[in-house]
């Protein structure tokens, strides 16, 4: 059985997909958010059940252009939670 043109170019395609997700795999190494005293009020905020929308709101309130500027390659996003995760939450 003959393989066809078409199909070769199919698995290239697959193996370069392949490829790309195992290679950007890991590259995301956000840190947590510190559990200290400034951060307590949103570990407190979760574990009473708030959800993490509403809680990402208030990141801003810190780290807006003014306070705690963000560093200069950081992605302009306000969803903190999809990156950083909280190292200790009760359950």
């Amino acid at each position: 059985m003959r393989v066809a043109k078409k199909d070769w170019i199919f698995v290239a395609v697959i193996v370069v997909v392949l490829g790309a997700l195992l290679v950007g795999k890991g590259k995301l190494k956000a840190g947590n958010i510190p559990s200290d005293d400034k951060h307590s009020q949103f570990y407190e905020a979760l574990n009473k059940g708030v959800v993490r929308i509403e809680i990402e709101k208030r990141c801003v309130d810190c780290h807006g252009i003014r306070s705690i500027p963000l560093p200069k390659d950081h992605p302009p996003k306000e969803q903190c939670l999809i990156c950083h995760m909280f190292s200790q939450v009760k359950k």
